[in-house]
C-alpha cells in the first residue's frame, strides 16, 4: 500500500477535530443543565434552519429531540462507533448493524435515564471515542467495512464523519439554549 502525501494527517486532524467538536457538545450540556432545559424543544424557524444542514437532511426525525434525547443519542454514537473503529482495525471487512438512531426503546432509554448519569456516561463514551480515533495507524485507514444498509465503508470515511456529527449535534443543542 503506497501513503499519499496528507493521509497521516486524516488521523491527527480527525482527532483534533472531534476533540473540539465534542468539548462544544459538553459546554452546551453543560449551559443546559445550569439553565434546566433538559426538555427544551426547537423552535420552528431553528428546526426549518437545522433540518437543511450536515447530516440531519436524513435524520430530520432528531431535530424532535432535547437535549436529554441528545446526550443519550450522542452516548449510544461514541459507543457504536469505537466498536466500529475497534472492529475494522481487528478483522477484515466486519458487517456492521445499522445504528437505528431514533428506534422507540433506544429513545426511551435517553428519557429513562437520569441526566447526571447520562452525563457522566456520555463523558466516558466520548473519551473513549476520541482515544479510538487518536489510536488509528496510518495504515489502516484504508481497512474497509460494510454497513448493512449503507453497504461498503473504509475507516477513513468514519474518521472524517465523527467530527461533523459532533458538529451537527452541537449546533443543535446550542439552538436549543434558551436565550439570555
Amino acid at each position: 500500500m503506497t501513503v499519499t502525501a496528507g493521509v497521516p494527517d486524516l488521523v491527527a486532524s480527525s482527532t483534533a477535530a472531534l476533540a473540539a467538536e465534542q468539548w462544544r457538545v459538553a459546554g452546551a450540556l453543560s449551559a443546559v443543565s445550569s439553565r434546566g432545559a433538559w426538555r427544551a424543544r426547537l423552535s420552528p424557524d431553528a428546526r426549518w434552519q437545522l433540518v437543511r444542514v450536515g447530516h440531519f437532511p436524513a435524520y430530520a426525525a432528531e431535530l424532535d429531540w432535547t437535549p436529554r434525547e441528545i446526550a443519550g443519542h450522542l452516548r449510544d454514537s461514541a459507543r457504536v462507533f469505537t466498536e466500529r473503529i475497534r472492529r475494522l482495525c481487528a478483522e477484515d471487512e466486519p458487517r456492521v448493524a445499522d445504528f437505528v438512531t431514533d428506534s422507540p426503546e433506544r429513545v426511551a432509554d435517553y428519557r429513562a435515564t437520569p441526566p447526571d448519569v447520562l452525563l457522566d456516561q456520555l463523558r466516558t463514551a466520548q473519551a473513549e471515542l476520541l482515544q479510538a480515533v487518536a489510536g488509528v495507524g496510518v495504515g489502516e485507514l484504508s481497512r474497509r467495512g460494510v454497513h448493512e444498509v449503507d453497504g461498503p465503508f473504509t475507516l477513513a470515511d468514519v474518521l472524517r464523519f465523527l467530527p461533523d456529527h459532533q458538529r451537527d449535534h452541537a449546533e443543535q443543542l446550542r439552538a436549543l439554549l434558551p436565550r439570555r
